[in-house]
């Protein structure tokens, strides 16, 4: 019976041996944290324990080392003053009877150091702006590590532009410069651009992420004058007034000409009441060009204006369309006519409503006016406005000088074509990524006839463009008298593919053993990332994306993606469910069975 009952236990003692080879064969070492964020001269501490028995533990550090020492299951690395870039320390425990003569526990240290400085600039470019040029802006961050966690953001005012992130691998504190393209326009002027380098340092950093931001740079747009509508009417009283006044960069002069005014004025605005009824031209000018705006002075009661009538103040005609416009009169006159390079209508007598009228107007230059001769010998005249548009052929976009996939925060130029347009000056070429509005360009040419435009916009797509829609939109104002809505003329959208390396949300997971568990390393990256594992407990190369737990002995599996732009890598410590005897408590057992075993 005893000797039986000695078998038992050593039968069972090897059988408890045989599971925990699978269970718990990991190095018997725990670090509480496991992995720390450490700002550059400052104190850290970490705990290294164990529940084993052994023949000595320490840590290896090039700073803070912790010589072997008997007798203790746990010990610190401790450093009040870090500043080593490369460090990388690890626990190790010298066994006391086993397979394995010494194990480790490397610790994941990131040391890290806020900007010296950040900074904005204009690159080769001092003073005003002029509205629809291109200039660069450059954000330089100083002395900053570790680069890869760093995010350059631009700003305008408090909408984000465009962000920038490196996939540089060196520890130590680099400089960054960064650029931003931009065209500015009018409503530019006056405004802030401002950059912020932010150190998202993961879960174990500082919460929230330290930033740092650059003093804003003020931006003065230059634009020329520019009115709203080209011509006005306006009832002759003492409180109405002449208002020419627009907005300007620089301030503009203003001048009037009128057969009713016999000196020069400068001002911008003329009073009614002191005017003769009449028509007033004021023309605004500034270094960058000038506009012009009509008004129609008519008198309240008797009218000593040029006593004509048209039904249309301004037209606005596509090229080839048809365009009629009346002019009357209710005085007594001796004849009236209109004067046009086409449609030109001879002077008639015994009428007081003619028409001009053209089926297929196609003189881009074309200035008609109505006149009359009245009875006592004098002839006036009153001009219609006429603007002559044409749509776009085609509106199409493009990379330049570059084809296939872009590179994860590389700068690349989009360009839009806009075939055979008039007049340019009604035109506007906007930008859209998607639904989003990212820029806008006006032209301040005042040629009539069709033209090509090309306008560019400069990107630094980054993951989350992959598979974006750019697309840009010609758009033809051509004021209240053009047709509603303006004529919008869209191009294809140009779908954009992003390379970007791997990265993982955090550098470490642990996982508790288990039938339904998984060891998932999967990422996103382009191209498709490859996936290898590392691990002690590993005897065969796996490519899998995904490990199933249950398969698996407790332990540290290190899984790396790669692809041609990077790698990074993701710690899985895969831990048992229950709790175990540990390998010595089974080792004595075994070795008491046997002894018992040898008395009898």
């Amino acid at each position: 019976m005893l000797q039986l009952f000695f078998g038992f236990v050593f039968l069972s003692s090897v059988s408890q041996l045989q599971s925990l080879t699978g269970a718990q064969a990991e190095c018997p070492l725990q670090l509480n944290p496991q992995r720390v964020v450490v700002r550059y001269g400052s104190s850290v501490a970490v705990n290294c324990k164990t529940s084993v028995l052994h023949k000595g533990i320490g840590w290896e550090a090039i700073e803070g080392a912790v010589p072997m020492t008997k007798n203790q299951n746990l010990i610190t690395w401790r450093v009040i003053n870090l500043t080593e870039w490369d460090i990388k320390p690890f626990c190790y425990i010298n066994y006391k009877i086993g397979d394995k003569n010494q194990c480790i526990e490397e610790l994941p240290v990131a040391l890290y150091k806020t900007p010296d400085s950040v900074s904005i600039r204009t690159v080769i470019h001092r003073g005003p702006m002029i509205e629809g040029q291109q200039y660069e802006l450059q954000c330089d961050v100083h002395d900053v590590a570790p680069v890869q966690y760093l995010t350059v953001k631009w700003y305008k005012g408090q909408t984000l532009l465009n962000q920038t992130i490196f996939s540089d691998t060196i520890e130590t504190p680099v400089n960054k410069a960064i650029t931003l393209l931009i065209r500015p326009d009018r409503a530019d002027d006056g405004a802030q651009y401002w950059c912020e380098a932010e150190l998202d340092l993961g879960a174990e950093g500082p919460q929230p992420p330290p930033k740092n931001s650059s003093k804003p740079l003020n931006v003065e747009v230059y634009y020329k004058p520019r009115h709203f509508s080209s011509t006005e009417t306006i009832i002759k009283d003492d409180k109405v007034m002449l208002d020419c006044t627009v907005k300007a960069n620089p301030a503009p002069d203003y001048t009037w000409s009128s057969d009713h005014l016999k000196e020069k004025i400068s001002s911008s605005v003329l009073k009614s009441s002191a005017l003769s009824p009449g028509k007033y031209t004021c023309t605004t000018t500034n270094s960058l060009g000038r506009d012009s705006k009509v008004f129609i002075l008519k008198s309240t009661g008797a009218q000593d204006e040029c006593p004509l009538q048209l039904d249309s103040q301004r037209v606005v005609v596509r090229y080839g369309g048809s365009v009629e416009v009346n002019c009357s009169t209710s005085v007594a006159q001796k004849g009236m006519g209109w004067e046009a390079s086409e449609g030109g209508v001879p002077m008639t007598r015994n009428q007081n409503l003619i028409t001009w009228r053209v089926s297929e107007l196609t003189d881009w230059d074309i200035y008609p006016f109505c006149y009359i001769n009245l009875i006592d010998g004098n002839q006036c005249v009153v001009k219609l406005p006429v603007t002559v548009y044409k749509t776009p052929d085609s509106v199409s976009i493009s990379t330049v000088n570059h084809r296939g996939p872009m590179i994860e925060g590389q700068q690349y130029e989009l360009q839009c074509d806009v075939h055979d347009v008039a007049p340019v000056q009604y035109l506007t070429v906007k930008w859209y990524k998607g639904q989003t509005l990212l820029h806008q360009t006006t032209f301040t040419d005042t040629i009539e006839t069709p033209v090509n435009k090309t306008v560019t916009l400069l990107i630094h797509p980054d993951r989350a463009d992959d598979g974006a829609q750019y697309w840009c939109e010609a758009e033809l104002d051509l004021g209240a008298e053009g047709p509603q809505p303006s004529p919008k003329y869209s191009s294809e959208p140009l779908n954009v593919e992003v390379y970007y390396n791997p990265r993982h949300s955090r550098s470490t997971e642990t996982i508790i053993k288990d039938d339904k568990v998984m060891l998932d390393c999967t990422v996103k990256a382009n191209p498709a990332p490859d996936y290898t594992w590392s691990s002690d407990h590993l005897k065969e190369k796996i490519s899998s994306s995904v490990l199933k737990s249950s398969e698996l002995s407790p332990g540290k599996y290190t899984c790396t993606a790669t692809n041609s732009l990077g790698s990074d890598s993701k710690v899985f410590i895969l831990k048992s469910t229950g709790i175990r005897p540990t390998f010595w408590t089974v080792l004595t057992v075994f070795q008491l069975s046997v002894a018992l075993i040898s008395v009898i």
